[in-house]
């Protein structure tokens, strides 16, 4: 699949921000000192010079800057900012939740995704599942900030229900940290059974069983309100 500028996908994903401390240089942690005097941003896969723009969901405020760093940090956050970018957002640093969007310089705010024809595309019955979501419970308006939020883990969707039942003996046989956690099924409707784990509300929960998770070859971490 090509990624030249002109047609791959413009990058867009929810999650968890990494806000910087020093000590994670010190302890190296992230391979690169980071000042706290400017707005800085760096991800792991996007370009420096990249256009971001950082929402914080919860109370509306927004920033878009220039990829600083394309840098490593723990792959179970989406992007690493600093203490003065957390503050610009007005972040809870206690679940950082933010949604980031790669912008276009000639397409800027691209939504355009990938249209699936077949439902049966839509609904993935093949193990392993490359790719876990984590969804908020609270479907409150902003003025719920305060309250204490909770997610769960999503493992997949699933046309049958066998494939869902098949998906949740697959995490138990495989992970001894989730072989005794409760694993629930959703039918969201007809020929959709969603498979997830939690609630949760608090970041370390979430992370433990994230981490259980990427030992049995779940790859990739997408957050949703």
């Amino acid at each position: 699949m090509s990624t030249n500028k002109y047609d791959r996908n413009t990058y867009n994903s929810k999650g968890f921000a990494y806000i910087y401390d020093v000590k994670d240089y010190d302890k190296k942690v992230i391979k690169k000192r980071i000042s706290n005097t400017e707005a800085v941003i760096a991800h792991h896969s996007l370009r420096k010079g990249t256009l971001i723009k950082i929402i914080n969901p919860m109370s509306g405020k927004c920033e878009t800057l220039k990829n600083k760093y394309n840098l490593d940090y723990p792959n179970f956050y989406n992007i690493l900012i600093n203490d003065l970018v957390a503050k610009k957002l007005d972040l809870n640093l206690d679940v950082p939740y933010v949604e980031i969007e790669e912008i276009r310089k000639n397409k800027s705010f691209i939504a355009k995704k990938t249209e699936m024809f077949d439902e049966e595309k839509q609904i993935h019955d093949s193990a392993p599942v490359e790719k876990v979501s984590i969804s908020n419970l609270n479907k409150k308006k902003k003025n719920t900030l305060a309250r204490k939020k909770k997610f769960i883990v999503i493992l997949g969707n699933f046309y049958t229900l066998d494939s869902a039942k098949n998906l949740v003996k697959r995490v138990k046989n495989d992970s001894y940290e989730l072989k005794n956690k409760k694993i629930s099924i959703f039918k969201k409707k007809e020929h959709n059974y969603e498979v997830f784990l939690g609630p949760y509300d608090t970041i370390k929960k979430i992370k433990n069983d994230y981490i259980a998770l990427k030992k049995i070859n779940f790859e990739e971490i997408d957050i949703k309100l």
